[in-house]
């Protein structure tokens, strides 16, 4: 069996299969020709990482600056620091920055301002090396208004202009630092002889002795069904695979040895998932190992980050930043009335530009740009501009090559550093009496018996509030928070949280992330993250939550039969349908978030259980957590030939023309965003068209539909009245559901304390005038009745004392 031999093609001088890049493999009954090596990752982060071996080229530069002398100083922004210039330890330094081997090509300007290749691929011998030196510069970086597009900016930096045509520009080989296969000293990903990998199929399995009738020429996708049909198994193949061919030049062949000869063909294995096994790269998903190094690159890339920061402000504290100047044969430098009005201004209160500071070639610069860039056209009216700072290489021939791609900074991070952002301070607040305020204002608090209902009631009735919001499965206890609520005038309303994972008893039936984690796990692990305490600062909505169980679940289908009898409990005011959107299930995924990270909402993305992921497999032929968020990054290249996706390139990785992905990957990520929120979709109106049936005229407020994943750092804007027959509510990216008010949902907790006295202060204060919002909801649903009273006197003045 081969896999495709006709499109194999020779490479290099070797002869036989090996000048093919193949081997011939022996299985029981079987011969395989398959490909010579396979690449394998490495996710066991076994080793101690290096953080030096770990450090970008340009981090190593900014910590030799932070070691100069004045003399050194002169010398690297004047002629070049070299070998010679320095202490032993400093040389250390210098060594491990300087590319090796050095490429190097010559270029030459053309007419167009382009360059046009003259020697390529030249490389410094090791002696000539040791005569590099290194030399800093700066250049202009202009944040410039894009014309027709208001309050729009774009950046352009000088450092992209090549010369005046003819003129002659060295180039150092940056290829050399994109496909890295190791982070921060850790060896990641591998090139080693094919062989069986680890699978979930036992190959030694009776169902697997027989043979099976083989074909000419045959999909991968058809043959596995074959074998499935035979077997009783259901198997797939992921469909970067499933339409390769497999060439057979006999008749029959063990079932087993098939099924090995298949997988090492593509360099895969088989992968169970729920009820059936897909033909895929490896056991772990490739989206899983990329979240989990990710997370491994961005705690070490933080402290990078940290290091960085603090070696800059070392540096603009030396009061050597201004020996820093424009390359001496720069026809861009800035006039002596831009310099005035650069680098002197705090971030975002910077001197407005003018076309009047600019000089002829300047102003050439930005026409030049406008010309390349035609469809985002930029003015220099509105502008700003501060200094940008760079490195670059000056060979023992004298020539300098471009300023290196990845910069040592702007001049703002090196004069200003973050220190953080604070929490806004709410006035301080009084208690309230809720009772008089006119505005409804509710407590919604979890009964799981009738003696805890009877308690909320109680609850309710001393600190003043006239509605009670229920949160119980339980018929019993609903029907006795009404009977002991009417006496006291306290309405009851029910609430559903038909997708909430309630704790332990939701196991079985427990979503899962791209991480594997349940709803307890996910939780852990965003606790752990360097985001999470300053998500709790800013005390954003809907970061806390637990997750949600699967809507395929038998304990859904449960939940979804239970609702209508209670919706049915007579005396009930109302019936509020809570957290509507899982956290996952919101559809395409937003990928201009700043903070938190992407990799923070990652870890708190739903919509990974295995009877999810099966039944896509059964619609898309791939496995979710095979799929890749692109926002995500990581240091190494992860990619595997055959199961291609430019997701898993390195984070120093170009689209260089090679390696292309199967088309039919293309937006698959967001096929699986979409077919999410479709199942969510659904399943909400099934609740809703749940609770109407039972009581058809019964008012129903419920969260809306949030409609970009991610965008859990923005308020979902609280709760709206939902009647039948009208479409699902829905709440975009960062607004609010159009022409309505909503009722706002606080959770009850220390950090939300000043924030929820301070509300009732303006619901109190607020008589005669236009409110912002509806109504208020106090969360208690996680408290105890002791924890409840507790916070409650600290916000509410008690009516009397508890029972």
């Amino acid at each position: 069996m081969a896999l495709e031999p006709e499109g194999v093609t020779k490479k290099g001088g070797a002869s036989g299969l090996e000048g093919f890049g193949r081997k011939r493999m022996e299985l029981a009954g079987l011969t395989v020709i398959a490909p010579s090596d396979m690449v394998v990752i490495d996710d066991s982060l076994q080793q101690a990482p290096n953080m030096y071996d770990g450090l970008p080229r340009k981090t190593k530069v900014l910590y030799l600056l932070t070691t100069l002398n004045s003399h050194q100083w002169d010398a690297i922004t004047g002629n070049g620091l070299g070998m010679s210039d320095l202490s032993t330890d400093q040389k250390a330094v210098f060594t491990s920055l300087l590319p090796r081997p050095f490429i190097y090509s010559r270029l030459v300007v053309n007419t167009n301002g382009n360059l046009d290749p003259v020697d390529k691929d030249l490389q410094l011998s090791d002696a000539d090396q040791q005569g590099v030196r290194l030399h800093v510069d700066r250049s202009i970086d202009f944040m410039m208004p894009i014309i027709g597009q208001p309050r729009s900016m774009t950046g352009r930096n000088t450092r992209t202009d090549y010369g005046e045509p003819g003129a002659k520009v060295a180039e150092r080989d940056w290829m050399q630092d994109i496909k890295t296969e190791r982070t921060f000293g850790t060896q990641i990903r591998q090139t080693v002889p094919n062989r069986q990998k680890p699978s979930d199929l036992d190959f030694r399995a009776a169902a697997f002795n027989r043979s099976i009738q083989l074909n000419p020429s045959e999909r991968i996708a058809d043959l596995l069904s074959r074998i499935g049909a035979a077997t009783n198994l259901e198997l797939r193949a992921d469909l970067r695979v499933g339409d390769r061919k497999i060439t057979a030049y006999g008749t029959t062949a063990p079932i087993a040895s098939v099924l090995k000869a298949i997988a090492l063909s593509v360099t895969g294995t088989y992968r169970k998932v729920g009820g059936l096994v897909i033909l895929t790269s490896d056991q772990t998903g490739l989206g899983t190992r990329k979240m989990k190094l990710a997370a491994y690159d961005e705690d070490l890339n933080t402290k990078v980050y940290r290091e960085e920061n603090e070696w800059r402000r070392q540096i603009y504290g030396s009061g050597h930043l201004s020996q820093i100047g424009f390359p001496s044969n720069d026809r861009l430098k800035p006039t002596d009335s831009l310099i005035k009005k650069m680098d002197h201004a705090a971030p975002g209160n910077d001197p407005k530009l003018t076309a009047a500071d600019l000089n002829q070639s300047l102003s050439d610069f930005i026409e030049r740009q406008n010309k390349i860039y035609r469809t985002q056209q930029v003015t220099i009216e509105g502008a700003s501009a501060e200094s940008d700072f760079s490195y670059s290489f000056i060979l023992p021939s004298g020539e300098e090559t471009r300023t290196e791609f990845q910069g040592l900074g702007s001049y703002t991070s090196f004069a200003y550093t973050n220190t953080g952002s604070r929490q806004t301070e709410l006035p301080a607040a009084s208690k309230v009496d809720v009772s008089k305020i006119s505005m409804p204002v509710c407590l919604a608090a979890s009964v799981d018996a009738v003696g805890r209902a009877k308690l909320a009631v109680d609850l309710a009735s001393r600190f003043g509030f006239k509605e009670l919001w229920v949160d119980t499965l339980s018929p019993e206890a609903l029907k006795a928070a009404v009977s002991a609520a009417a006496p006291l005038g306290i309405k009851i309303s029910l609430i559903v949280r038909p997708f909430d994972y309630r704790g332990p008893a939701d196991n079985a039936a427990a979503d899962r992330t791209i991480f594997g984690d349940g709803p307890d796990e996910s939780l852990k692990r965003r606790m752990a993250d360097k985001d999470w305490e300053m998500v709790q600062q800013k005390v954003m909505s809907g970061m806390d939550r637990l997750g949600c169980i699967s809507p395929l679940s038998a304990d859904f289908r449960g939940r979804l039969q239970a609702i209508p009898t209670l919706a049915a409990t007579p005396g009930l005011a109302g019936i509020h349908v809570l957290n509507s959107t899982p956290q996952g299930y919101n559809g395409l995924r937003v990928e201009y978030i700043s903070f938190p990270g992407p990799l923070f909402l990652e870890m708190g993305n739903f919509g990974y259980a295995e009877d999810l992921r099966a039944a896509f497999i059964r619609d898309h032929n791939i496995d979710p957590i095979d799929l890749c968020p692109s926002n995500v990054h990581t240091n190494s290249d992860l990619r595997q030939p055959f199961f291609l996706d430019d997701g898993l390139r390195g984070g120093n990785s170009v689209y260089d023309g090679s390696d292309q992905p199967n088309p039919a990957l293309q937006g698959m990520m967001a096929v699986f965003d979409t077919w999410l929120a479709k199942l969510n979709r659904q399943n909400l109106q099934a609740v809703l068209d749940a609770v109407t049936k039972a009581q058809p005229d019964l008012p129903i407020s419920m969260t809306p539909i949030s409609t970009a994943m991610n965008a859990v750092n923005r308020p979902e804007g609280g709760l709206v009245d939902w009647r039948r027959g009208e479409p699902l509510p829905e709440i975009a990216d960062g607004g609010q559901n159009a022409g309505k008010k909503p009722v706002v949902m606080v959770s009850a907790n220390d950090a939300n304390l000043p924030m929820v006295r301070f509300g009732l202060n303006y619901l109190a204060n607020n008589k005669g005038k236009e409110s912002l919002v509806a109504g208020l909801i106090i969360d208690l649903l996680r408290l105890t009745p002791k924890e409840a009273d507790d916070w409650l006197s600290g916000v509410c003045l008690a009516g009397r004392p508890s029972k």
